[in-house]
């Protein structure tokens, strides 16, 4: 009996074994697809997620560069401008210091009405005189006006400040010390000789003299 019976037992868990390997089986065919499906409806997530910030950032984006575009300013003057405002550039030399070298053509040069050149060799040396001393004046006055305006600006800074803290004071003391002196010598001839003086005018302010004219016969 007890063979009959785990004889039994055997065909019966014979008989299931295959319908539990075919479950598994089907089990574990179904789950690759599954996870491929799911893998693609994440990928399509991640893809609409990615595409609604780069959306977002886009309109970020241009909102900021909306924001950032102004209206471009107009550029105000230069500081050699501000600094330059009541500089004359017409009349350079308003006090007339330069006046001995204000030479033109005219003043350089001149053909009296007895010898009269050429009409067009005139008007060219007018052309080029002129010219040539204007565009040479202009080329070395850009090479040497700045380190000289420098150089004089440096020498006449230095004499104002000799002369504001060492000279003024020492013709002041000088001034002071004179100013002392002579009210001691006024005070001194006031003493001394003013009485003699005005004894002396006294005696001779009352001599009179009187012309008389001789008769001749």
């Amino acid at each position: 009996m007890s063979d009959s019976k785990s004889g039994s037992k055997d065909n019966l868990n014979e008989s299931n074994m295959p319908l539990l390997s075919d479950d598994g089986a089907e089990k574990a065919g179904e789950t690759p697809e599954k996870e491929v499906v799911e893998m693609e409806l994440e990928e399509k997530k991640d893809d609409s997620t990615e595409k609604g910030d780069d959306e977002k950032k886009e309109k970020k984006e241009k909102a900021k560069k909306e924001k950032k575009v102004k209206v471009p300013k107009e550029k105000g003057p230069s500081c050699i401008d501000t600094l330059s405002t009541g500089l004359d550039l017409t009349a350079r030399d308003r006090r007339g210091i330069n006046t001995e070298i204000d030479l033109d053509f005219d003043d350089v040069l001149a053909e009296p009405s007895a010898a009269h050149g050429f009409d067009p060799i005139w008007r060219l040396s007018f052309v080029l005189f002129s010219q040539t001393k204007l565009w040479i004046y202009r080329i070395i006055s850009a090479i040497v006006a700045v380190p000289l305006t420098i150089i004089w600006a440096v020498i006449f800074s230095l004499l104002s400040v000799i002369y504001v803290w060492v000279v003024r004071p020492i013709i002041r003391i000088v001034e002071l010390l004179l100013a002392v002196f002579k009210r001691v010598f006024v005070s001194f001839l006031s003493a001394t000789l003013e009485p003699l003086c005005d004894a002396a005018g006294a005696v001779f302010g009352r001599v009179r003299v009187a012309n008389n004219l001789v008769q001749t016969a």
